[in-house]
């Protein structure tokens, strides 16, 4: 069963889902917005100086609580309330639609990209901010609307496309990665147990899950995946990028414990050449092109738009 500490690291993905150009905070913000909104209606239902808690005999009202609701939250979340709806007006104007269709690829990216493809995890974040699917679906179609209303906007040369390869080659290059596994123990003599085990031919996977304590990996017999140098602990890394594919280290110390590693596959430094990753360059600078025209979408819509604040 997912413990509360589990639950909490797996939430705090959910708020780096949709792209931050075009709805900062909106779960947050709209949960906010549906909070003071059911205040107001039940302010406008029933007497305002009905008592909503009493603490030691004094009484604070429901309208004392919807104040300050409002004061904290409700200017932001009509803010983002009255964004949502210039969007949905932009749309209807130029004529731009979201099916279900492209709905459902937008959930099932959000699943594969943020819950490693586990809708229950999803489901269990949902939960935990009291969040329906359905919510959650408009969110996915408003973030489809306006990258739709800025892809309208997006211009890219090749000419511009070779310079920016140019002046960025640097990001294109592929770094020199390894592929690894290992096992993690608390002691050097488990660590010595388990080399000794593997010198005798036994499975590097099987003794991962048997001893391992690194709970993120151990499952998958302790594979680690590629990475570059910079991105390990520095005894780890100077032991690992040492090894040759196919050679298993000696007990590596840190401040994790010990390490067993075998090198599974090697990525030499390689420089970029521009057709070979020309598809690359059009991406990245058209995702950099969205997100400038989002921001700028966002601002025209508002600065062109005539809104009445009421409360």
């Amino acid at each position: 069963m997912e413990t509360e500490n589990e639950r909490e690291k797996t939430a705090g993905r959910f708020f780096q889902i949709f792209k931050p150009q075009l709805l900062v905070g909106a779960v947050i913000v709209l949960a906010a917005a549906v909070i003071v909104l059911a205040v107001l209606v039940a302010r406008q239902d029933s007497s305002t100086t009905e008592a909503v808690a009493v603490v030691n005999g004094e009484e604070i009202t429901r309208d004392e609580l919807f104040e300050t609701m409002y004061s904290l939250s409700g200017t932001e979340a009509l803010d983002e309330l009255v964004t949502r709806e210039l969007i949905e007006q932009e749309a209807v104007a130029k004529g731009i639609v979201v099916n279900n269709e492209d709905i459902d690829a937008e959930i099932k990216t959000i699943v594969d990209e943020n819950f490693n493809g586990s809708e229950e995890e999803l489901q269990s974040v949902l939960e935990y901010y009291g969040i329906t699917m359905d919510s959650l679906r408009n969110d996915a179609r408003l973030n489809l609307l306006i990258e739709k209303l800025a892809e309208q906007r997006i211009d890219i040369s090749e000419e511009k496309a070779r310079q920016f390869f140019e002046d960025n080659s640097d990001l294109f290059d592929q770094p020199e990665e390894i592929e690894a596994r290992h096992i993690l123990v608390e002691t050097e003599g488990e660590a010595v147990e388990v080399t000794a085990r593997l010198n005798e031919g036994e499975d590097f996977a099987a003794l991962a899950q048997e001893y391992s304590t690194d709970q993120s990996n151990k499952d998958e017999g302790g594979y680690l995946g590629y990475f570059g140098r910079g991105e390990m602990v520095e005894q780890f890394e100077i032991a690992a990028f040492n090894l040759d594919v196919g050679e298993i280290s000696e007990p590596v110390a840190t401040e994790f414990g010990y390490h067993i590693v075998e090198i599974l596959d090697r990525r030499e430094e390689e420089k970029a050449v521009y057709e070979e990753v020309s598809d690359e360059v059009f991406e990245m600078m058209a995702d950099e092109q969205m997100n400038e025209e989002i921001n700028l979408i966002l601002q025209e819509l508002h600065e062109k738009a005539e809104i009445e604040y009421l409360l």
